[in-house]
């Protein structure tokens, strides 16, 4: 089954923090076996690809943008466009969905201008299209860009990218169709968001870059000019000229930090208006700054900035999930809160910032499984999801039910077996998949990650908290009979003959006796003491494990004898293996960056004989007759043909 890296520790700061970022960690088991790794495995002129068949193409919010009577949201690969009905006054007081515009990765930023809507995406496209009927967007220019992109920026006939560590892309856009790279500059830092004004960029730089200011008004003799420490990482800016306005996200110092900035070479810091933990983005509308907080701050804050000095806090809304950015558009702010959607709030009065509209969205699609004409996705925060994948090129919705934060699924007839995180274990009777029931729930002491169902018992990979084995033969009334301690964080587990094999982190392939449930006992571990090592996935065929091994890549381990675990294979990725599936003689490997497929019918030489370039950053692959089933996480499902 399919799940993702755990957190820390159970306590309050932390229940609100885990809403917004994985950590991920593991302790060093003991007594460990150092394996040789055996032949390193390479193409030859066998080859297979996988073609995308379907997508069902939903996920979280990152941005949106409005004007006049039209809002426009990201929701993983598709813009969403939504026609607002506006009374006499110019109070919104209906919304109706008019069009979608898909893209091929997911959507982190937008901008408007004109009759032109500026898309960010986050497989490294820049896409200009024409809405003037935005009940029919048509598609003007694109271009490709080799980075990421965090945040897009646009003055006069240039648009200005924030691309992580390859700094700022300027791009010419006074031709729609045919927008052109005109140069690129090396930002000290990771540029997570930037506005330009008058040619001077304004970045915030990440992690002890802090503000970044550079003149860009002449891009081939392009320069630095100031910048100015700020504590942790600074994420999100705005400007009304004079000043500069960041927001950050740190243990210590969180904060909206405000800089004068009519000395471009060396700006001063006036005020910080201190918060919990941090934010995502801040923008400026007249007196006020708009912040979309994370963590303890989640949700939008609305601090009066009139006097730059001396910030106040006005009003806030807080909701428990991380809020990722925020446009204002005729006191009506637009929140992109993640997982949960947009948020549609009036904020004429910004002392009680009022919902007035929320638009659903997915969550990250982190676990799936399969049963007949149905998938079952882990959906995190928005819990469990039921897609109809009879024709696998139109997935459709059936039903949702929420969990706290679904990480895997395990489907055995009826039921759902959901692996929840900090939650522990549901069961969800699907008997009716257009109205899944939770029946039954049970926590665990640590963070439930993976789960697979072999007859009465439910075996759960969690966390810290190891190998925890329930009898579920009373669907009603679960029950934990016996816990293993593994010395590592347990991802996923893997049952074959009475043999647990988990994948525990540092402390490698755990393989574990349960042929008595009530009395497991551990047989043997494999792992490399190689830093770079960490076990993340499983799965068994015959007399082989298949491990997930981070950056390591695939490992083959020979389990004949469970109580001596043996290297007899490995494939080496570039990118840290998250996941394997098996069907057949193939492995399909996840690795951050695609699927990378494998022929194993020599166990002990896997070669690489295709691959397939994902959107986004992928968690978990399932692998059957019927196609190959990615959870894209952010980029949602991918149903690829084999």
């Amino acid at each position: 089954m399919f799940k993702v890296g755990g957190m820390q520790m159970k306590d309050v700061f932390v229940l609100k923090i885990i809403k917004c970022a994985l950590v991920y960690f593991s302790f060093v088991m003991s007594n460990v076996i150092v394996a040789a790794p055996a032949e390193i495995g390479v193409a030859n002129n066998r080859s297979s690809t996988v073609e995308m068949a379907g997508r069902w193409n939903q996920g979280p919010v990152f941005a949106s943008v409005a004007s006049g009577n039209y809002l426009y949201f990201g929701s993983s690969g598709t813009v969403r466009v939504v026609a607002v009905e506006k009374d006499g006054s110019g109070n919104a007081v209906a919304w109706e969905e008019v069009a979608s515009i898909q893209t091929d990765g997911v959507v982190r930023d937008m901008i408007l201008r004109d009759d032109h809507l500026y898309i960010a995406d986050g497989s490294g496209w820049l896409r200009l299209v024409n809405i003037k009927n935005p009940t029919k967007p048509k598609l003007s220019g694109k271009l490709a860009l080799d980075s990421e992109i965090k945040a897009i920026h646009i003055e006069n006939d240039r648009v200005y990218i924030a691309a992580g560590w390859k700094g700022i892309h300027i791009i010419d856009v006074s031709k729609p169709h045919k927008p052109e790279l005109i140069d690129s500059f090396p930002s000290k830092g990771y540029s997570l968001d930037l506005v330009v004004k008058e040619g001077i960029a304004y970045v915030a730089a990440g992690h002890d870059a802090g503000l970044q200011i550079s003149d860009l008004s002449n891009p081939s003799e392009a320069k630095a000019l100031g910048s100015h420490p700020i504590a942790g990482s600074a994420s999100g800016i705005d400007t009304n000229g004079r000043h500069v306005f960041v927001v950050n996200m740190d243990d210590h110092e969180p904060s909206l930090s405000i800089f004068d900035v009519s000395d471009k070479e060396n700006p001063i810091q006036v005020a910080a208006a201190p918060l919990e933990y941090g934010a995502e983005r801040v923008r400026i509308d007249g007196n006020l700054a708009y912040v979309a907080g994370v963590a303890n701050d989640a949700g939008l804050i609305v601090i009066d900035v009139a006097d730059p000095a001396n910030p106040q806090k006005l009003g806030a809304w807080w909701d428990s999930t991380c809020s990722e950015s925020v446009t204002i558009d005729n006191q009506i702010a637009y929140l992109a809160h993640g997982d949960q959607g947009l948020e549609v709030l009036d904020v004429r009065k910004p002392h009680e910032p009022t919902v007035i509209k929320h638009f659903a969205a997915a969550g990250h699609v982190r676990g799936i499984d399969t049963q007949g004409e149905y998938a079952f996705i882990a959906n995190g925060y928005r819990g469990l999801k039921v897609v109809d994948v009879t024709d696998s090129t139109n997935p459709k919705d059936i039903s949702e039910l929420k969990t706290y934060r679904a990480l895997d699924v395990d489907v055995a007839g009826p039921f759902v077996h959901v692996a929840d995180d900090w939650a522990g274990y549901k069961l969800i009777d699907v008997s009716d998949p257009h109205n899944p029931v939770e029946i039954a729930s049970l926590d665990t002491p640590g963070y439930a990650e993976g789960i697979q169902v072999n007859g009465h018992y439910a075996y759960i990979a969690d966390g810290e908290g190891g190998l925890r084995i329930l009898n579920v033969s009373n669907p009603k009334q679960p029950v934990e009979v016996a816990a293993v301690a593994l010395g590592g964080y347990a991802y996923e587990v893997s049952v074959q003959n009475d043999i647990a094999f988990v994948a525990a982190g540092k402390a490698g392939l755990v393989a574990v006796n349960v042929s008595i449930p009530t009395s497991p006992i551990i047989l043997d571990s494999y792992k490399f003491s190689e830093r770079k090592f960490e076990a993340r996935g499983v799965e068994i065929k015959g007399a082989h494990a298949y491990l997930a091994a981070g950056y390591m890549g695939l490992l083959v381990v020979d389990i004949t004898s469970p109580n001596d675990l043996k290297s007899a294979g490995i494939f080496e990725s570039k990118w840290r293996a998250n996941n394997v599936s098996l069907f057949g003689d193939r492995a399909y490997l996840i690795d951050s960056a695609s699927i990378k497929v494998l022929d194993i019918s020599n166990p002990e030489a896997p070669v690489h004989i295709g691959d397939h370039t994902l959107p986004a950053n992928a968690a978990r692959i399932h692998a059957n007759e019927e196609g190959i089933y990615v959870a894209g996480m952010e980029s949602g499902l991918l149903i690829f043909e084999q």
